[in-house]
């Protein structure tokens, strides 16, 4: 079973406020000391992320400044988990194809440099002759550092003009880690997300008009990937590698938000029962570890700024789950009769 991963807090303690009066200058300033001050930090070396992702569920806005104000509110809210990367939902302003440099991009940007933090930022592209149903990467000073055009527009997009986008998807590279991008109708080609793996991607951000709970929980686990996903309407969520879902949006607060520990890897318990014990034993909290009893299978994770998953692997020798069926298949490989044919890719 998938874990929150958070901070302990104090308990019985009683917490009293009070009102003070502060002038705004000194809260923006204080606001924008914050913001530069997280954009300096240097990470540990174990990469603990903070996700945060928004529906528009219940906006009833107009398309184009308004819906993207409205969303931009329910950001602001979010800004209080004070994330690394954050992600908005598909053509979230419903507005207008907008030509580079776009006015929403510069919108976004604006947050994001405000709050240091990386922000998906999804709209209709123009291009030449050309419209695209785009998602650009904004980084933490508000610059565009990445774009991606939807490869799998529907038919009625095509109809409406919309041009699908370059058949390979690209991958982007933050200062956590890297990251892929898919949007909505992408969800049914499963070698894109596939492509997106074998190209390094660590968390994939799905900007959307709907859920696709099952297929995203599907793809998580088949790729062994966090996946968060930002929707039009209905939760918005994030996903373990495992496929399970560790935080969603809903009725009382329409955004989600989680620390993801990036080095996280699934292990078959061949070979890793006693080691994980071992592991348990000697970190403790430091380390968290789940058992899928039923699956045979263990993850493993350092909540731990400076222990990496990498260390604990070469400390007691673990060999992950990819890697341990691929030397599997070697072994058969080599064990099976001549002419009878390799193992399937």
């Amino acid at each position: 079973m998938s874990k929150r991963f958070s901070c302990p807090c104090l308990t019985g303690w009683i917490l009293v406020v009070a009102s003070v009066a502060i002038p705004t200058g000194w809260l923006i300033a204080e606001a924008h000391g914050q913001a530069d001050a997280r954009a300096s930090q240097k990470p540990g070396r174990n990469r603990l992320v903070r996700v945060v992702t928004v529906s528009q569920d219940g906006l009833s806005e107009k398309p184009g400044k308004a819906m993207l104000e409205a969303t931009l509110a329910r950001l602001e809210q979010a800004s209080a988990f004070q994330p690394d990367i954050a992600c908005l939902p598909e053509h979230f302003t419903r507005g207008d194809a907008e030509a580079l440099p776009s006015p929403t991009a510069q919108r976004v940007g604006d947050w994001a440099r405000k709050h240091a933090c990386y922000v998906i930022c999804p709209l209709h592209l123009r291009d030449g002759d050309r419209a695209y149903n785009s998602a650009l990467l904004i980084d933490r000073k508000g610059q565009v550092i990445g774009r991606y055009d939807k490869i799998r527009p529907t038919e009625s997009e095509l109809k409406s003009g919309i041009c699908p986008g370059a058949i390979d998807p690209p991958v982007f590279q933050t200062d956590f880690g890297v990251v892929g991008l898919q949007i909505c109708f992408d969800v049914n080609w499963e070698e894109q997300w596939k492509a997106l793996k074998q190209k390094g991607a660590e968390i994939v951000f799905f900007s959307s008009a709907y859920p696709a709970a099952r297929q995203l929980s599907a793809h998580a686990w088949r790729q062994q990937c966090f996946v968060v996903s930002a929707t039009m309407t209905r939760a918005a969520s994030i996903y373990d590698i495992t496929g399970d879902r560790i935080e969603s949006s809903g009725k009382y607060r329409q955004w989600a938000g989680a620390v993801l520990p990036l080095g996280k890897r699934l292990f078959e318990i061949d070979f890793h029962t006693s080691k994980m014990h071992q592991i348990e034993k000697k970190y403790g909290s430091r380390v968290d570890i789940d058992w899928y009893h039923d699956d045979d299978l263990v993850t493993l994770a350092s909540l731990d700024p400076n222990l990496t998953v990498e260390d604990l692997i070469r400390e007691f020798e673990l060999t992950p789950h990819s890697a341990y069926i691929q030397r599997a298949q070697k072994a058969q490989d080599a064990a099976r009769p001549a002419g009878t044919g390799k193992g399937m890719e």
